[in-house]
């Protein structure tokens, strides 16, 4: 059964995520108020913006006093996300739970351990790093919330999104700035992990889409579900298409296929996100579909093909030019300690480093 909820909508996180579905809901006709949770994300043009503490109960209660549905898309830099979600998290409920309001919950599919095969709602949660952890426990929290009775919450699940804004991990993506920015400028490209095995990307609009059926479908409480996307591409391909939609002439390379000692040593000097991909390594060095059949049983279909997608998400990167102001050469010196910037060792190694660095800014 579906209910159509035209009311009091609030939405916490202001990433690129829950920008766009603050769009989406106020263009529909809905009441959305915006909860910024932390400096990651940007007020979304046309909706109420409340700025206070999101873990402070009373607050977030008076903002959701009557909402019909409360959204959770949260965002930062996976090294923080221990510090940043559980606290933000335990106060939602809290709230859905006096309130009444249906709490959706958008998280990424980085929980789910090494694995070749399509993964569905059902694989086991065998990641082992702490920002995939706190992913697993944040959404135990939830369906055990929910399966007790205290508050009716569903969570959305998706692969690494792409689209307007989402420029690196901290904004759910490791497909964005990497790519997007150097096919624009004609300058190198490499993709982290492997080049050629197929992997799931979600289109922001496609997230979007999917969190508002759930908003809407009642009948899906207390569980998990994979967001719909369009078909898997290697990554090789889609920064094909990128390069072809840009009309570049950047050139594709990837990082080594198994990251590690002093080539991951080199990204991480030259390439700050590295760190923050290191959770999800397992799902860049091998083939990461998600299966997403039941949510497409349950409540159809509606995915933006990869043409467009990526002509959308162009047109972002196009009126968003990174800052390229300090010259390469200093940036990476930057980054080294002070004694081993001066030594031989460095520039012998940065003979490597260097040339990674020209993908990295």
């Amino acid at each position: 059964m579906i209910a159509v909820a035209r009311g009091r909508h609030v939405i916490f996180g202001t990433g690129p995520v829950g920008a766009a579905l603050a769009h989406v809901l106020e263009q529909s006709g809905r009441t959305v108020i915006s909860i910024p949770v932390n400096e990651y994300g940007s007020d979304p043009i046309g909706t109420t913006v409340l700025r206070d503490d999101p873990t402070d109960f009373e607050f977030a209660r008076r903002v959701c006093e009557g909402a019909e549905v409360i959204y959770s898309c949260l965002n930062g830099p996976p090294k923080e996300w221990k510090f940043l979600f559980p606290p933000v998290i335990d106060n939602i409920i809290k709230v859905a739970e006096a309130t009444g309001a249906r709490l959706v919950h958008w998280d990424l599919a980085h929980m789910y351990g090494p694995t070749r095969d399509p993964i569905t709602e059902a694989t086991r949660n065998l990641a082992r790093t702490g920002p995939a952890r706190v992913l697993i426990d944040i959404a135990d929290e939830i369906i055990n919330a929910t399966w007790s009775g205290k508050i009716d919450g569903v969570i959305g699940r998706s692969a690494d999104v792409f689209g307007p804004g989402a420029i690196n991990p901290a904004f759910g993506s490791s497909f964005g700035g990497n790519v997007f920015w150097p096919a624009l400028e004609d300058s190198q490209i490499t993709v982290v992990g492997d080049i050629d095995s197929p992997r799931s990307l979600a289109f922001i609009d496609d997230v979007v889409h999917g969190l508002t059926m759930l908003g809407e479908a009642y009948d899906s409480t207390g569980h998990v579900w994979h967001l719909p996307s369009t078909p898997p591409l290697s990554p090789g391909e889609m920064a094909a298409m990128v390069v072809s939609e840009a009309h570049s002439t950047a050139e594709i390379g990837s990082s080594p296929r198994h990251i590690r000692g002093c080539a991951l040593l080199q990204l991480k000097i030259v390439r700050e996100d590295i760190s923050e991909l290191q959770h999800e390594l397992h799902t860049l060095d091998r083939p990461f579909v998600l299966n997403h059949s039941n949510f497409t049983m349950a409540y159809g279909e509606q995915v933006t093909d990869h043409a467009t997608a990526i002509r959308k998400t162009l047109g972002w990167f196009v009126a968003h030019p990174r800052y390229t102001g300090e010259p390469l050469v200093e940036r990476v010196a930057a980054r080294l300690p002070r004694a081993a910037a001066t030594s031989r060792f460095a520039r012998r190694f940065g003979v490597g480093a260097i040339g990674l660095a020209k993908t990295a800014f």
